[in-house]
Order: C-alpha cells, then sequence, then structure tokens
C-alpha cells in the first residue's frame, strides 16, 4: 500500500502518540510531559483560519502554563505564511529533518551488511512487548534521562498496532537498539541508537535489516525520521534502500 506524503505524516504521529491532545482551529496541541518534541509539539498538517497571530499566542499561553516551551512543527503540508509569520516573532528554526520511506519489497532477502565483529559475538533479540530493561538501556546510550521512563511507558502502551523492540548485544555488552511500531500495513521505525564504542562497524544496519525482516509479513512499506545534518545515520538508511519522501523542521519560541 503506498500512502500519500500527508498520510504518512499523520501515521508517524499516531505511531508516537502523545499522552494529551487539545486542537485549536485545526491545529493538534501535543503534550506528552516534555519527552520528545514530536509528542510535545503543535502540529500543523490541518491548516488553521487565518487567525494565525491569535492561534500563535493561545499555543503559546498554553505551554507557557505546562511549563513547556512553544515548539510548531512545520511540513510541506502546512499552511505557508506559518513558518515566515513565526520566523517574524523569533521563533528559532531547529532539527531540519527527512522523513524517508522504503517499500519492503525492496529489501533484500539476504543482507548485503558487512559486520566487523565476528557473528559468534552478536546476539539479537527482538520483544513484541513493552521492556522495562530496553527502555532503561535506550535511556542509558541515548542520554535521556531515566525520568521519562514512566512516560515512555504510557506512550508505548498508547501504540496502535504492532509493537516490536529490537536489541543488538555484543558479548552480552548492548550495543544497539531500534523499535518498530507496525499499523495499517506501514512500519514506522524509531528511537534508533548505536552505542558509542560499536558505530561504524555495521551493526545498526545489521540490527535494522534483521528486524524490518521481521515486519515484512505485517507490512509492505517502512517510514522512519532522521535529522538532515546526521550523515552516518543516512547512509544507514540509504544502504537499506530507504529514500527521502519530504521534509520538515521545528521552530520553537526563543
Amino acid at each position: 500500500m503506498s500512502l500519500p506524503l500527508k498520510q504518512i505524516e499523520e501515521l508517524s504521529l499516531t505511531h508516537w502518540p502523545a499522552l494529551n491532545t487539545e486542537y485549536m482551529d485545526g491545529w493538534k496541541l501535543r503534550m506528552s510531559n516534555g519527552y520528545t518534541k514530536r509528542a510535545n509539539c503543535v502540529s500543523t498538517i490541518q491548516s488553521s483560519s487565518k487567525q494565525l497571530h491569535a492561534n500563535i499566542a493561545a499555543c503559546e499561553q498554553k505551554y507557557m502554563s505546562m511549563k513547556q516551551p512553544t515548539i510548531f512543527k512545520l511540513t510541506p503540508f502546512s499552511e505557508p505564511e506559518l513558518d515566515e509569520t513565526l520566523n517574524k516573532l523569533n521563533y528559532d528554526l531547529i532539527d531540519r529533518s527527512l522523513m524517508l520511506t522504503l517499500s519492503l519489497d525492496q529489501l533484500t532477502d539476504e543482507p548485503s551488511i558487512h559486520v566487523n565483529l565476528n557473528q559468534s559475538e552478536l546476539e539479537l533479540c527482538i520483544q513484541e512487548h513493552i521492556s522495562l530493561p530496553w527502555l532503561e538501556q535506550y535511556c542509558l546510550l541515548s542520554g535521556v534521562s531515566s525520568a521519562y521512563i514512566p512516560t515512555m511507558i504510557d506512550m508505548i502502551a498508547a501504540m496502535p498496532g504492532k509493537l516490536m523492540l529490537a536489541s543488538c548485544t555484543v558479548n552480552g555488552e548492548i550495543a544497539a537498539l531500534a523499535m518498530a511500531v507496525i499499523d495499517q500495513d506501514y512500519v514506522g521505525i524509531y528511537d534508533v541508537i548505536t552505542a558509542q564504542a560499536y558505530r561504524n562497524q555495521g551493526l545498526c544496519s545489521y540490527l535494522l535489516w534483521n528486524l524490518l525482516q521481521q515486519c515484512k509479513p505485517y507490512a509492505s512499506s517502512s517510514y522512519l525520521a532522521v535529522v538532515a545534518g546526521n550523515e552516518p545515520a543516512k547512509r544507514v538508511y540509504a544502504k537499506l534502500g530507504y529514500k527521502e519522501a519530504y521534509t520538515y523542521w521545528y521552530r520553537i519560541k526563543h
């Protein structure tokens, strides 16, 4: 199934659910205790009325009441004048990112990935349920505070469809992690990370190839997001066949 790009954006938000959502004139105000920009921003897929300044001010008031920064997510589907309006209101542009997509029938059945480690040292695990150890390992590798774990659990519990948490260990030491959310014939890939000591050794490609193979019976296409300036990650995803679908970015109040 091939979805229009706007529907992929909608799906990516659904698969990374906010714990609370309020609606304002076509926009979605997403709130999740401050964990990740995606889950704590104003989604502007649907155009609001032309009262942009009034609506922006109302969003600022709402997030201020929660002691959170006001963040807007801008996509090709946002009203064109919104980005310039936010710029004039001193909103900084941050984290320009790419949404990448892949048809899983293009994924090779045999891995063409070289891992610079002895295969006997590697162990791959894929769990289809919430795992506290996986979340603790993710916090350790990413630097995310473990105080967010309850929020992470609530968000994962709210995800639609099928969950897969993948991990790769080297001689018992956690080396790489990734999350898959499978729904509506699509698999969204999130939380991809490799431990510093094991980067540039093919582990991330190895992990994702195996994870996507496990997803093939349930989905025909995949998407994932990557920060535009993250060249090492983009090379990994390109090896697997992911291609750029569209660009998005965030605006945050000074």
